[in-house]
């Protein structure tokens, strides 16, 4: 093996530990937040929340995308045109952080009365010290320390949890300045891993050095803007159109399962990916295209074996983790989770698009999307609540599917009948779950079962094939392979 692959396969190893962390801490979070602050408390912290992770998203500026592509090369071509970039792109950010504040104490009562004062600009500090903090990640992230990258996002949540706990269940003051808190542990924790970067001749201000570099990230802030957008703005939305503060909490803490659901899935799906790039980069065709339909089947089909389960469960285990006084999230869950399987199939548009080289094509998605859930967002929640934004979302959401799928059609030579065919499998158990619903323990064994013959039924009818499992079982020996050697 050589060292390349080597330090790939740690990089992949890190990876993978930091996500299977940021599950538990998204498991934590969900199971002792909610519950113990109250829906009314837990949905104007939750509204907070959100709008930080917008600020610092728009904020952003596509600076992943910036480092990853250019900051390797110059350091093998010219290192001191990489510590530039590095120190204007930090000046820049530092800028941006220091108005958000301001931004905050404005539109933050035309959001909500109660979000004024320390509040509001609390969410606006949180979202600078982030965006500052992103400049570092993103740096790691250009030298190949996966490891340091992925711990901002993996950890966020276990050190936000005790912070929070500390701060009350109260007040919304005390509770973002303990998210504000974690936001300095992390920004410290960059500048730190960092220090060998910053140096007063790389900050002096030059800001025409980085043009050509913002004008490249551009493109790639867009989309990953849109798709944040179309995720994060139902939180907005609802506390907009229905000033409740309990709607609010419902939906979010049904989007954070949601997330956890989808996290898992998707990184099944996406370890395979590596490979269909590299089948394109030989000039191997032929066998791109079978890859990504063989992943594209199965990750439908796990999708729709999973939406099958929280169909089945979730009246029972929503309550159950989170308290009696969300029992409608599970409501709103069961909605939003009708979007799963078009996610998945997104992650292997996105993949087809990026190896493609189209990344207008995603963009124009997204944007159609985002636009469909606003449109009948702005109908059905102010009728519906939390529960109608979910339908707002699964719309938005399948239509920003069908039009990536639609645009890569023909770099993945689908068979689109099987595939149709496959996810209608799947729709007559969704009927019959009214029939167990009735008792727990009857629920977790049906939908098992469910799952289990909807998967056996596809692999029989020939809409499944055994490849996808065949690759499973290679990953799993190339991987002790690599651990003995």
């Amino acid at each position: 093996m050589t060292a390349e692959a080597r330090t790939m396969g740690r990089n992949l190893s890190l990876i993978t530990i930091n996500k299977v962390i940021q599950l538990m801490g998204g498991a934590l979070w969900a199971m002792i937040a909610p519950r113990w602050m109250g829906s009314e408390h837990y949905g104007r912290f939750a509204l907070a929340m959100s709008l930080s992770l917008l600020l610092w998203w728009v904020g952003d500026l596509g600076g992943l995308e910036v480092f990853g592509r250019h900051i390797p090369p110059l350091l093998e071509k010219d290192p001191e045109r990489a510590r530039v970039l590095f120190g204007q792109s930090f000046l820049v950010r530092l800028l941006i952080a220091l108005t958000l504040p301001l931004v905050m104490l404005a539109a933050g009562p035309m959001i909500a009365p109660w979000l004024s004062g320390w509040p509001a600009a609390l969410v606006g500090v949180a979202a600078g010290l982030h965006i500052v903090s992103w400049t570092s990640f993103h740096l790691l992230y250009a030298r190949k320390e996966m490891g340091k990258w992925a711990t901002e996002l993996s950890w966020r949540l276990m050190t936000q949890l005790p912070l929070v706990l500390l701060a009350g269940k109260t007040s919304l003051t005390a509770q973002m300045a303990a998210y504000t808190a974690n936001e300095v542990i992390y920004l410290a924790i960059a500048l730190w891993w960092t220090r060998d970067w910053f140096r007063w001749e790389t900050l002096r201000p030059r800001l025409g050095f980085l043009r050509p570099f913002v004008r490249m990230g551009l493109g790639f802030w867009a989309t990953n803007v849109g798709l944040i957008l179309l995720f994060r703005t139902g939180t907005l939305m609802v506390q907009l159109l229905t000033e409740n503060s309990a709607q609010v909490s419902f939906y979010d803490l049904a989007l954070t399962v949601f997330f956890l659901i989808y996290t898992i899935i998707d990184q099944l799906v996406r370890s395979f990916l590596p490979t269909v790039t590299e089948f394109h980069e030989d000039g191997q065709q032929e066998r791109v295209g079978r890859w990504l339909q063989t992943i594209t089947r199965w990750g439908a089909a796990l999708a729709v074996a999973a939406v099958i389960g929280v169909q089945y469960t979730a009246d029972w285990i929503m309550p159950l983790v989170l308290g009696k006084e969300y029992v409608e999230a599970a409501t709103v869950l069961r909605v939003m989770l009708l979007s799963l399987p078009a996610l998945v199939l997104v992650g292997v548009g996105t993949v087809a698009a990026a190896v493609h080289q189209s990344p207008r094509v995603k963009l124009v998605a997204i944007t159609v999307g985002a636009i469909t859930f606003w449109l009948s967002a702005l109908y059905v929640a102010p009728r519906y609540g939390a529960v109608g934004a979910a339908w707002a979302l699964t719309l938005g959401l399948n239509i920003y599917a069908l039009l990536l799928f639609a645009q890569v059609r023909r770099a993945l030579n689908f068979p689109w009948r099987k595939l149709i065919a496959l996810l209608a499998l799947g729709a007559p158990f969704l009927f019959l779950r009214d029939f167990v619903t009735g008792n727990f323990l009857l629920a977790l064994g049906a939908s098992l079962l469910a799952g289990a013959v909807y998967l056996g039924v596809g692999v029989i009818t020939g809409l499944l094939t055994t490849d996808f499992l065949d690759m499973v079982k290679g990953l799993l020996r190339k991987a002790a392979t690599d651990e003995g050697g």
